[in-house]
């Protein structure tokens, strides 16, 4: 679905699908249009525009990482929820599975690209995202703990 909404957008369309699946199900693609099993959101993320995710905790993360807008597309567990955290952080727009549809994958695809507040309000995440202690602060409360063998003051 979101290939045909897509495949005549002047926008190079890169697919993951999985490692179970087969990218040559999808046939002759456009040139524009890249569908492969699997490529890391790492490497990925930070060269698009645009993410069009399913809404798992780690593809929202990783897109809020990346600064990268999104439209999210829930399928079900906790991903409503984290498509609605992304909705109300501003980063993201949220399409239903069941609204779904080449041209609603279009319209939504045109808006998100068109309004640059989306890319503003991911860039913001990203930078606040960044300013979080990391593993290693972690790390060091999990030692302290371990050590000390109380809770540890807020």
């Amino acid at each position: 679905t979101i290939i045909e909404g897509l495949r005549e957008e002047p926008v190079e369309l890169i697919v993951t699908v999985g490692r179970d699946q087969d990218p040559a199900r999808f046939g002759a693609l456009p040139g524009h249009v890249h569908v492969e099993r699997y490529i890391p959101q790492s490497l990925l993320l930070p060269r698009c525009d645009l993410a069009i995710l399913h809404g798992g905790y780690s593809s929202v993360q990783s897109a809020v990482a990346a600064g990268v807008p999104s439209l999210i597309v829930p399928l079900g567990a906790d991903q409503p929820m984290n498509a609605e955290a992304a909705v109300a952080l501003g980063t993201a727009r949220m399409l239903s599975i069941e609204a779904l549809t080449p041209e609603t994958i279009r319209q939504q695809v045109r808006e998100l690209l068109a309004d640059g507040g989306y890319r503003t309000r991911a860039r913001a995440a990203q930078a606040e995202a960044q300013k979080l202690p990391g593993l290693e602060r972690a790390v060091a409360l999990l030692e302290q703990l371990a050590r000390e063998k109380r809770p540890l003051p807020v």
